[in-house]
């Protein structure tokens, strides 16, 4: 090879190496930002909840409160009442024992004075029986006798009114009254207490929820600002790959076989007649490099592996002229059929390149005068992996049995050479009043595709827009010189005297009159068309559709659930079963009082869930690169409300 395509090649494959260096590097840092952004939306998820939960607490405590208080103002009452009461039974007590003692000294006087007259009706009775004294002495007796019964039964009644008011308990009620009052007290003082610690809780939880959500829309802005970053190295590198490496790519199908596509190569000094009569490439070889050794391999080991004429290290392309419509190679490869260019069998899990050899014709090596061939730069790194299998969505279910906490269950079909694989159940909060606004890694994809759809919609419409609007300048501009034109004329006719010329000023007047009326015309049409391609433009804007939230809300997927920590899942229990040679596999897990959320917070009872199976491999380490984790499609997974509550079981 001359030093000149010496240089360029070597700065072409320095270029690209450059480039996916610095794609991982920014590759690396745009996870770290997801990962960021994660723990960001889940602090402020996290406060978000607490002040949920302290807002419940503080109605609650307000609501026990109003209840203290009207317990006091009860309590307070009863008390004076109480005391009030005691005051008027004691005065009563002494008002009742003075009457009764009254009452009793006149009734003893009656008594003695009942006796008296006794005495005197037996004298009447005896000396002066059926006279008029005797009838009057009888009457007295009689209602002396009444009298003194009447006398002895107030005396009676008094003694028992003494007897009863003497047994009111007014004196314990108030003491219990005393006691009651103070201990509704203490407990107002106590609910107060317990109030304003939950005010106080809620106005911290304010705070905390409003710096949580600055933090977390500042990583936010990073991880877009990163994104915007690592996508631009991305486009940068399929630019440069695309013009200066063939657009060589690998597509990896199956953990058995890739995908290598690749455009013909293009003469920069094609032989006239060349492009329709032949085609200056012999044949392409496709060569498998492991990606440690791709900065070593060069067009000698490309050249030298040909020569061996082992032809399980390369894949050979034949350029015939049927080839000639085409612009792109695609070539499917099974991982058994291509060694690499060690001679070693192509290994699951590790990291690979492809070159892409051209030989030339030698009627085209005379013609531009060099017998080099050439070699592509490398492909960008891939890997062939096995892929685990998770749980379809409706294959995962929260149910609850008697008088038992709630289980997550789930079933799927997994390649039965994988014993190895752990399943992880962990739950992703899922309340929309919550988490709304924040972004997700579908949010993060949609700023890309609507970049890109509104560069679309600006490449159809603003060209057309920029057309009419230069015709409508320029026909309002040809107006303005008609209307000055009209005037001139006018001014003319109105000055000259010969008819002749007068008679040539009013033709010119109607040509100018009538080439104004078609300028104003197209200027209408003009105008119309320039308003329907800027609304057709408005419409397609307005046409896109927006973001929609979608399950969970907050940023997730396969590579951050990978990393959750195992304080904040649990492995599900499984049992494995042979169904017509396939293996099936059914998982279960008892949620716990102390299950937490993805997040590390406990469950809270009365929220939504969406429950999420992470199937791992769980063999040997040096295995672990054979093998590609998988994640539950979540967003399609129903969602549960977390009951604490064991189930009653009515008895029949």
């Amino acid at each position: 090879m001359n030093s000149y395509n010496e240089n360029l090649h070597s700065s072409i494959i320095t270029s690209l190496n450059e480039q996916e260096l610095e794609l991982k590097k920014i590759g690396a840092k745009l996870d770290a930002s997801k990962f960021s952004l994660y723990y960001a939306e889940g602090a402020k998820i996290n406060a978000a909840e607490k002040l949920e939960t302290a807002n419940k607490e503080y109605v609650f405590q307000q609501q026990v409160k109003n209840q203290a208080v009207e317990n006091s103002n009860i309590s307070t009452n009863l008390l004076a009442s109480a005391d009030q009461g005691k005051s008027y039974v004691t005065q009563t007590v002494t008002n009742t024992s003075v009457a009764a003692a009254n009452v009793q000294v006149a009734a003893n006087a009656i008594l003695r004075l009942a006796s008296d007259v006794g005495s005197i009706f037996s004298i009447v009775n005896a000396a002066d029986f059926g006279s008029e004294i005797y009838d009057q002495s009888n009457e007295a007796y009689q209602l002396m006798n009444q009298t003194a019964y009447v006398a002895e039964k107030t005396s009676q009644h008094s003694m028992e009114a003494s007897t009863l008011i003497a047994e009111v308990s007014a004196t314990t009620i108030a003491d219990k009254a005393k006691v009651t009052n103070t201990s509704v007290q203490d407990l107002l003082k106590v609910v107060n207490t317990e109030f304003d610690k939950t005010a106080t809780t809620v106005a911290t939880d304010n705070t905390a929820l409003a710096t949580a959500s600055k933090i977390e829309k500042k990583a936010e802005g990073v991880l877009e600002d990163v994104n915007v970053e690592y996508y631009a190295t991305h486009s940068a590198y399929q630019l440069n790959n695309k013009e200066l490496n063939l657009d060589l790519a690998v597509k990896v199908d199956s953990n058995t076989e890739y995908t290598v596509s690749f455009d013909y190569y293009k003469s920069p000094f094609p032989k006239p007649g060349t492009e329709k009569s032949g085609y200056p490439v012999k044949n392409y070889y496709i060569m498998l490099v492991k990606d440690n050794k791709k900065s070593t391999f060069s067009i000698n080991n490309a050249e030298g592996i040909l020569s061996t004429g082992k032809k399980d290290q390369y894949i050979e392309i034949a350029s015939t002229p049927k080839l000639l419509g085409q612009h792109k190679v695609e070539k499917s490869i099974s991982m058994s059929e291509l060694r690499d260019s060690n001679g070693d069998e192509m290994e699951l899990g590790k990291a690979y390149t492809v070159f892409v050899l051209t030989v030339f014709t030698n009627d085209y090596k005379k013609l531009i005068n060099t017998f080099d061939d050439y070699l592509s730069a490398p492909s960008a790194t891939f890997t062939l992996a096995n892929t685990l299998s998770s749980p379809k969505p409706d294959a995962i279910v929260v149910t609850r049995e008697k008088g038992h906490l709630q289980k997550l269950s789930f079933h799927l079909e997994e390649n039965k050479n994988y014993n190895e694989v752990a399943y992880r159940c962990m739950f992703l909060p899922d309340n929309k009043d919550l988490i709304t606004g924040l972004l997700t890694e579908k949010g993060l994809r949609s700023i890309e595709n609507e970049v890109e759809e509104k560069e679309h919609i600006a490449d159809k419409f603003d060209p057309v827009i920029a057309e009419q609007e230069a015709v409508l300048n320029s026909l309002r501009v040809a107006y303005t010189a008609l209307k000055e034109e009209e005037e001139e004329n006018q001014k003319a006719q109105n000055t000259v005297t010969d008819p002749k010329e007068k008679q040539k000023l009013v033709a010119e007047g109607k040509r100018i009159e009538k080439e104004i009326k078609k300028t104003s015309n197209d200027i209408s049409t003009a105008t119309d068309k320039l308003e329907k391609a800027k609304n057709d433009r408005k419409a397609a804007i307005d046409s896109m559709e927006p973001v929609k939230q979608i399950k969970p809300g907050f940023f997730f997927d396969l590579k951050i659930a990978e990393l959750i920590t195992a304080a904040n899942y649990t492995v599900a229990k499984k049992t494995e079963k042979i169904v017509n040679d396939k293996l099936i596999i059914d998982g279960e897990m008892h949620i716990e009082p102390e299950t937490t959320d993805n997040f590390g917070n406990r469950l809270i009872d009365g929220n939504l869930y969406i429950p999420v199976v992470v199937s791992v491999f769980s063999g040997n380490e040096e295995n672990k690169d054979q093998f590609t984790n998988a994640l539950s499609n979540f967003e399609k997974t129903k969602s549960f409300t977390y009951q604490i509550k064991e189930a009653i079981t009515t008895k029949a």
